[in-house]
């Protein structure tokens, strides 16, 4: 059996499933170390909320991305939807990696109002990351419903 190519948005969406869901991987063995007794060899000495955070976020964002790349031709003609897909993807992209900087050994939580010189920076890149998921999911339901 063969089965029909895959359009390059939803190639590009399934790629970044498939990214996203591989630092899902590497989040929960970073988590296993992390969450190790204070004995254990094993232990990497790092708080355990902020990576199960990653893999948690990282693991969901990937399955979006899945579903997205199912419903993508449905939704849009090729080439259509260009922004609601960079939304998504830059969205994603930016977020698994502020809280990969999160979950880093130096950077434990992030707060509005955080004394740490990059922490501010940080925060602001969560919220632009969140508000390019509303303008992906605003795009994509907009399209939803203008379909008869």
């Amino acid at each position: 059996m063969t089965s029909p190519a895959l359009s390059l948005d939803a190639r590009v969406l399934v790629r970044s499933g498939l990214v996203l869901w591989l630092v899902a991987g590497f989040a929960t063995v970073w988590e296993v170390l992390a969450m190790q007794g204070p004995d254990s060899p094993l232990r990497v000495g790092i708080v355990v909320g902020p990576i199960a955070q990653l893999r948690s976020f990282a693991f969901a964002l990937g399955a979006v991305c899945f579903a997205a790349a199912w419903l993508w031709p449905s939704l849009y003609a090729p080439g259509k939807g260009r922004i609601a897909l960079g939304a998504l993807v830059v969205g994603s992209s930016l977020h698994v990696a502020t809280l990969l900087y999160a979950a880093s050994p130096r950077m434990v939580a992030v707060q509005a109002f955080d004394p740490r010189p990059d922490a501010p920076l940080l925060f602001i890149a969560r919220a632009v990351s969140h508000a390019l998921f509303l303008v992906a999911l605003g795009a994509v339901t907009t399209q939803a419903f203008k379909l008869r």
